[in-house]
């Protein structure tokens, strides 16, 4: 009886020194802050914790339902015993949509998570984008025209194609083909036929809010015939190189030239354009061929009326 009172005492006084950390620990105080520097692609999120006297991470879960999906690095909370204020930059996200938070924090004391909260992104501002293929495209045939009038909203929008052609002192004025509804991307395609001389392109929009886009130059090449006295002249020896251009240009300057081992065209003759009928103009130059190689005529300009232009690549072998 007496050695049973002894263990008693001495494990009640055991206890009573027993050091806190030897007690369950608490779990941290946790609460979800507001948002704030909202844009439409990023937002900052707050929040409180208090350690409560353990080493405490945390971190903000986020996404688009309640699911989250996404999560912030974790960081330290520290160990202290008051309430802290903390917080984490939100990245990568979609415009005018509705995100959902939370603060998360993590200590010996178990993983508290705060309230959840929203807030809504703002919408992406339209802007609208322009391409065309070919470019340039040979006199007289088509152009394919199409871009992107990126943004929130930017689906089921019309938008309309405008030309300033040369010598772009006319202004801007609607083209001669209907308007487009944009896809639900906002993706939109246009074909511009029987183009005859450079032009200076831009699309605006015709419904929602007025956005053009940047202004582009439409390339007209005319279109290079050429032919050759012959194929396999023999080494040394001269070879005509004579055509015609389309569209009549006189004078427009005409480069025979070959093509390098690395890829580059080199000018081994020149000569310029002759008068020859009211649709084209003709051209006649020699050029002494020392070793095989591939050959084209390149036309060039002496206005901005069009791009420049080359005629077929052609393989010339001596003998």
């Amino acid at each position: 009886m007496f050695r049973s009172l002894v263990l008693a005492s001495a494990t009640a006084a055991l206890v009573a020194v027993a050091p806190s950390s030897a007690l369950a620990a608490s779990p941290p105080g946790v609460s979800t802050g507001g948002a704030s520097k909202v844009t439409s692609t990023s937002a900052h999120v707050s929040g409180a914790i208090n350690p409560r006297g353990q080493g405490t991470t945390y971190s903000f879960q986020y996404g688009t339902t309640t699911n989250y999906g996404g999560s912030t690095p974790v960081a330290s909370a520290g160990a202290g015993t008051k309430a802290i204020t903390v917080g984490a930059d939100l990245g990568g996200l979609q415009g005018a949509k509705t995100y959902h938070y939370r603060l998360v924090a993590s200590s010996p004391g178990g993983v508290v998570s705060g309230s959840d909260r929203t807030f809504k992104t703002d919408k992406v501002p339209l802007s609208l984008s322009l391409v065309a293929t070919p470019d340039p495209v040979r006199y007289g045939a088509a152009v394919t025209l199409g871009g992107t009038l990126a943004g929130t909203g930017g689906g089921g929008q019309t938008v309309q194609l405008q030309l300033n052609p040369f010598p772009y002192t006319g202004g801007f004025m609607n083209a001669a083909i209907s308007p487009v509804v944009t896809g639900g991307a906002g993706n939109f395609t246009m074909v511009l036929a029987g183009l005859t001389a450079n032009a200076q392109a831009r699309v605006v929009t015709k419904t929602g809010k007025a956005v053009t886009s940047p202004t582009i130059m439409l390339g007209v090449s005319p279109v290079v015939r050429t032919a050759v006295s012959t194929r396999h002249p023999r080494r040394g020896r001269f070879v005509r190189f004579a055509g015609t251009v389309s569209p009549s240009f006189v004078p427009a300057q005409v480069a025979i030239q070959r093509l390098s081992s690395k890829g580059a065209w080199i000018t081994v003759a020149g000569n310029v354009t002759r008068a020859y009928k009211a649709d084209r103009s003709r051209y006649a130059k020699s050029a002494r061929v020392r070793s095989a190689g591939t050959y084209r005529v390149f036309v060039g300009l002496l206005n901005s009326q069009f791009a420049g232009a080359v005629g077929p690549s052609i393989r010339i072998s001596p003998r």
